[in-house]
Formats: structure tokens, sequence, C-alpha cells
């Protein structure tokens, strides 16, 4: 792309640069960049991404990642609601114990109570990876707009540089690379996957016909995504 492409496109130079970069790297850690097979990057791979992206040593990268992981995980045990810059926030949706039926016999079990973590993704990332298709998903805009309401801690640079001993100048550029790698990777539909705390994935569902509970009407649903995120056991044992 010569400079005159990249004014006409409305994109700045050192924001192509950066895209480019990042493309690089997932490509070096064997993320493909075209659509297709799902990959899987893992922590070690997110790392080497993050380091490289924010010019930090892996070990500071690694700091940072532990940082975030560590003030997530305390946050929702305490049943809390924290939210990570330009990124999303986790919370914390009680399970009511109820009756269950075993898959392979049939027969009634009881299914206990249990704490389940959510995520809902910032608005940066939705707008990122298209998440509202066409006039929007008023279920997802409903979600937003509860998640602003609601207080909560926040991970910024302040805090993830005192949790992970770092300046406030690297914090801030593990973020910022944190927040663009993975984006990237979830752009092309590949899983993040962070043994212990939880995985991220993109999760599509098709346009549908359904029926109006209250009149019986056929009504239409639009095909949506969303940004998936599955709990490891560490993190589920944590606030259980």
């Amino acid at each position: 792309m010569n400079q005159d492409s990249t004014v006409q496109t409305g994109i700045s130079r050192r924001t192509a640069l950066r895209r480019g970069a990042v493309a690089s790297l997932l490509l070096g850690l064997g993320v493909p960049a075209a659509t297709g097979q799902v990959s899987a990057a893992t922590k070690p791979e997110l790392i080497e991404a993050m380091a490289s992206q924010a010019g930090l040593s892996k070990a500071d990268a690694k700091k940072a990642l532990d940082g975030i992981i560590d003030a997530t995980t305390k946050a929702l045990k305490k049943g809390d609601r924290i939210s990570l810059i330009g990124f999303g926030s986790f919370s914390i949706s009680k399970r009511s114990a109820r009756t269950g039926r075993n898959p392979q016999t049939g027969k009634e079990i009881q299914i206990a109570a249990k704490s389940v973590v959510q995520f809902d993704p910032s608005d940066e990332l939705a707008a990122a990876l298209d998440l509202i298709p066409g006039a929007g998903d008023v279920r997802r805009l409903g979600r937003s707009q509860r998640s602003r309401r609601t207080r909560g801690e926040v991970i910024d640079a302040d805090r993830l540089a005192r949790e992970a001993g770092l300046t406030k100048g690297s914090a801030e550029r593990c973020l910022d690379a944190f927040n663009d790698v993975t984006t990237e990777a979830l752009k092309k539909g590949d899983r993040i996957s962070l043994i212990g705390f939880g995985s991220f994935s993109i999760s599509k569902r098709s346009a549908r016909t359904g029926r109006n509970p209250q009149t019986g009407d056929a009504v239409g649903s639009a095909g949506r995504k969303d940004v998936r995120f599955k709990a490891g056991a560490e993190l589920s044992k944590a606030v259980n």
C-alpha cells in the first residue's frame, strides 16, 4: 500500500502499519490470515504477540496478561463486575438449583446452584467485530445499556501497572496490544484459549423464523453473532 492509497482510504499510515504488524504477528504464531479452519491462540502465543506489538519483553507481557487474569478473577470471586478498558466486562450470573434429566438415562437429576461468568464486549470491540447486524440486535443493546449503568471495578493502565509491577507506559502499551491482537484473531473467527481462565470465540446464529408466543404469528429473527466466553476450570472453581 503506498502513501496515496493509505490517505484515500481515510486510514492513517500509523494505523495501517499497526494493522499490518498485528496480521504478521498472528501469521507468525500459526494463526491463518484467511477465514477457514478455526485456529486457537494459546497463552504463550498471545504473550509473544503482545510483546512484539508493544515493543516490550515477553516477561513484561506475561506480567501484564497475568495481572489482567488475576485482577479479573479476584473481582469475580467477590461477585463484582470488572471491565477491561476497550475490550469488555466480566460479571457473575447466578443459576438457581433445578431439576434436570440425565442425557443418557433420562432420569431426573438435581442440578446444584452455580455461578456462571458472563462476558459483555465493549462498544469498541462490538464495532470492530460487527456484532450488531443491520438495525441492531435489541437484546445485545439492552445488555450494553445495563453494563454502562452498572458500576464496578476497572482495569486501566494505572491499575495494571500496580498489579503487574510495570510502568504506566508499559502497562498502557500492553493493554493496547492485548486489545489489538485479540480483536484481530476474533475477527477471523479464531479462538483465544487461556488455560485455566477461559476461552473467547465468536458465536454465530443464522437468521430464522419463529413464532410470537402471544399471537402465534410468524416472526423473523435476523442472523447475529456475539463473543462467547467459556470460563476455564480454575476460574469456575474460584467463583463457586
